[in-house]
């Protein structure tokens, strides 16, 4: 097989964050880390699939995201999680509203691998960790303090919050391999203050992630609903693929369509010849990315 440049980009969610005096520091430099982690890895081989796995796995266990430990919590106080994970070659695995996976992310790929059923959700999600060797927590294990105080406030104004409100925010992957391969992966505690058993657009394969080795590897972040609404993750890959359009036009088309319907937010993608994509109807997104083996670079605002 022909010996690609590797391409990734990584993100930590999108929004309106005001802007703060120490620039988000602490999110960049997880963000770089990371990113160093995942072109490495790359580069030295590693297949997309497991780049992608990787690098939400490590975004997982960082408490600066919603995702995994330091989840935003629902009405009821809890970290319901919700991740996804796709392959070039259409393999997929999704989880939604889990508790126990320390991982979430690596259960989605244990649906992959298994291949029986492309999604669990709640305590029926739960209970397949054992059955599939997914490494779990006590749910008290995900939720932090500063995370208990953010559902304080959205209680006291009786609203729901985006995770973006705050310095916080859902996490992706997406990655083009050696070989050419791509691949996405999501994962995310939704909302603060979100009802109970809600899933947005993380969970949903074809919404917020989505991959296809002859166009684009996505993964969204943002007003779950209006991505779900517009099916925007694998709306990229169909425009690309039927209408011939470029991965970035495709997207920022598709990142209009969600602001058309009322949300916000922004994607990653790289398509099948490496280029990276980072749109956003947002002041800022977390993110960091390399395009065909260029140094990793970092960025929160536009």
């Amino acid at each position: 097989m022909p010996h690609h440049p590797v391409s990734f980009a990584l993100h930590g969610g999108a929004g309106d964050m005001p802007q703060r005096d120490h620039g988000y520091a602490e999110h960049l430099a997880a963000l770089q880390a990371i990113g160093t982690q995942v072109q490495s890895a790359l580069q030295d081989g590693l297949p997309a699939l497991d780049a992608v796995e990787m690098g939400v796995r490590l975004l997982e266990d960082c408490e600066h995201f919603n995702a995994g430990r330091g989840a935003v919590l629902n009405t009821l106080g809890e970290a319901e999680l919700d991740a996804s994970i796709m392959g070039g070659d259409g393999a997929c695995g999704a989880v939604a509203a889990t508790r126990r996976p320390r991982n979430p992310v690596t259960l989605a790929r244990a649906l992959l691998n298994d291949g029986r059923h492309v999604m669990l959700a709640g305590a029926h999600a739960d209970a397949a960790c054992e059955r599939l060797g997914i490494s779990m927590a006590e749910p008290e294990y995900f939720i932090i303090e500063d995370r208990q105080r953010q559902l304080e406030r959205a209680r006291a104004h009786a609203t729901v919050m985006l995770d973006h409100d705050e310095p916080l925010g859902t996490v992706g992957a997406v990655a083009r391999d050696r070989h050419g391969r791509l691949a996405a992966a999501t994962s995310t505690g939704g909302m603060t203050n979100k009802a109970a058993g809600r899933v947005g657009d993380t969970g949903v394969i074809g919404a917020g992630t989505w991959a296809n080795d002859q166009t684009c590897a996505i993964s969204t972040t943002g007003h779950g609903e209006s991505f779900i609404r517009v099916n925007a993750a694998a709306q990229i890959h169909w425009r690309m693929s039927l209408g011939h359009e470029p991965m970035h036009a495709a997207a920022e088309l598709v990142i209009q369509q969600v602001v058309d319907c009322g949300g916000m937010g922004g994607l990653i993608g790289v398509d099948r010849d490496g280029l990276v994509c980072l749109p956003m109807s947002t002041l800022g997104m977390f993110r960091a990315w390399s395009e065909l083996d260029a140094p990793v670079r970092s960025a929160v605002f536009r």
